[in-house]
């Protein structure tokens, strides 16, 4: 599988060898303070290789990485729910820092969310937000998911409260 992106980027499976790419990238308190803590801060080669083996064995349908010129440079991916809600996912991403800006990840979000309708079948795509996040806020937005709600102090991060926005994108 490979989606271009055009410029240099695609969407693509994971691979065994994104590991040190992806630590190299991801290896960023910029990023980390957007992400679950379950991504930490520094985030090594041991954390990159375990997301990878994870993703190959469990996680191949839903989770892509983002490639610029043979390198992966960040990720995007949707957990599908589980019972009531089976046709409803979760989405994340995250790029590196290096590719802020550039309007790929609106690109990546847009062929995920149309994948996810399409091919996998859903009807309702959320993501969470931190408020103090603007950049993914300009990402969902130009793809048209739309503000549900605010969770006032659901994060807990880097020893404050923050408030969460709720997202959603319905077929």
């Amino acid at each position: 599988m490979h989606i271009d992106l055009g410029n240099g980027y695609c969407l693509r499976r994971f691979l065994y060898g994104d590991a040190i790419a992806l630590a190299n990238h991801g290896n960023n308190p910029k990023i980390s303070q957007y992400l679950r803590d379950t991504f930490p801060n520094p985030y090594t080669i041991e954390h990159a290789r375990a997301w990878v083996q994870h993703v190959k064995e469990h996680e191949t349908k839903t989770r892509f990485a983002i490639d610029y010129n043979g390198e992966a440079i960040g990720e995007i991916g949707f957990v599908v729910q589980l019972d009531v809600h089976r046709f409803g996912a979760e989405i994340g991403f995250w790029v590196s820092e290096d590719h802020w800006g550039k309007g790929i990840m609106t690109k990546a979000l847009s062929y995920v969310t149309n994948y996810a309708f399409d091919e996998m079948g859903l009807v309702r795509i959320y993501a969470d937000v931190q408020a103090r996040n603007p950049g993914s806020r300009k990402v969902l937005e130009k793809c048209g998911f739309e503000l549900e709600g605010v969770m006032k102090k659901h994060v807990y991060k880097d020893d404050q409260f923050i408030d969460q926005l709720v997202f959603a994108l319905v077929r």
